[in-house]
């Protein structure tokens, strides 16, 4: 059996940042004054910067975060715990996400994650509208390897007044590479099981099939409503099919009652294709200025479980 708990980790509390260009010249003895310093550090500044010495810092923007290994503080890494690791590519957002300590709960810390005002997805804001890239997302991969079935547990907190708009996505299983985006996977290549939250706070799984039609395909909305004021304890099953029979299952317990069962899904056609981790996700969106929180908002997530065996709100 795998078994990854974040309750046990115990987060550091504090940022990692990368070396600039100016820290790194520092480092290097240069002439002391004059126009040969100037040259020089010039000429050094522009190989680093060819030879990708210059290190991102985990603020960078959408698109450079999307085509580069993920920068996580130490306190956030801590927090997923060591059994699973970030994946190159995907990821955004990280700055809006915060570790904090938590009194009154089974778990001594949090992550929270901040909307900010006008925020929508990372293709909403690339449209030109006004619309920045709010939310967070990172790709965590078990070091327990594939599987064919994972139940994933967490818990949510989701502030009174929340103003909902038209949707946002919350964190779900993972495998392969094509798992969101408006990029349908064929069956071999990705999936995805985030939820949603829609108008109204009403909820669903949103899932990244083979059988998908030009996004993801919406599992239960409207079967359950996400609560808010208070910790939520949400967890969900994902059976994978055996190729060529469409016999997945996706199940959902909120608060441990049951709220949802889907079966008879199709989510890939070769057995090369697997469950590899958490998709933490969570932006309003959409992909359109539509979609964007008109206030700053933020969302509360903690204990993250991912395990071969049902987990419960008490595991």
């Amino acid at each position: 059996m795998f078994r990854t708990n974040t309750r046990t980790q115990h987060p550091m509390m504090r940022r990692s940042s990368a070396p600039t260009i100016a820290h790194l010249l520092r480092r290097i003895r240069l002439p002391r004054a004059g126009l040969w310093r100037s040259i020089c550090a010039g000429c050094l500044a522009g190989v680093l910067i060819m030879t990708g010495i210059w290190l991102w810092p985990s603020h960078a923007s959408p698109a450079s975060a999307h085509s580069a290994t993920p920068s996580v503080g130490a306190d956030l890494s801590a927090f997923f715990g060591p059994h699973l690791t970030p994946r190159k590519g995907g990821s955004f957002g990280l700055d809006h996400a915060s570790v904090h300590r938590s009194t009154g709960t089974p778990f001594p810390y949090y992550l929270r994650v901040n909307y900010p005002r006008e925020s929508s997805s990372v293709l909403a804001s690339s449209q030109g509208d006004g619309v920045s890239a709010g939310g967070a997302q990172l790709y965590l991969t078990s070091d327990t390897g594939p599987v064919d079935a994972a139940y994933l547990r967490y818990y949510i907190r989701i502030p009174t007044g929340f103003q909902w708009v038209k949707g946002g996505k919350l964190p779900g299983l993972y495998g392969g590479t094509v798992t969101s985006g408006r990029k349908i996977p064929n069956g071999e290549n990705g999936l995805s099981t985030r939820y949603m939250w829609r108008a109204g706070g009403a909820g669903e799984v949103y899932a990244y099939l083979p059988t998908s039609k030009e996004h993801g395909t919406s599992l239960g909305r409207g079967d359950w409503h996400w609560p808010t004021g208070r910790w939520a304890c949400v967890e969900q099953q994902v059976t994978l099919n055996d190729p060529g029979t469409a016999n997945g299952k996706v199940n959902v317990w909120l608060d441990g009652h049951q709220v949802l069962a889907k079966h008879s899904l199709t989510f890939r056609d070769a057995d090369s294709l697997n469950i590899s981790g958490l998709f933490f996700s969570t932006f309003f969106g959409g992909g359109d200025k539509t979609w964007a929180t008109p206030i700053s908002q933020h969302v509360d997530f903690a204990d993250f479980v991912i395990s071969h065996n049902r987990i419960g709100c008490e595991g």
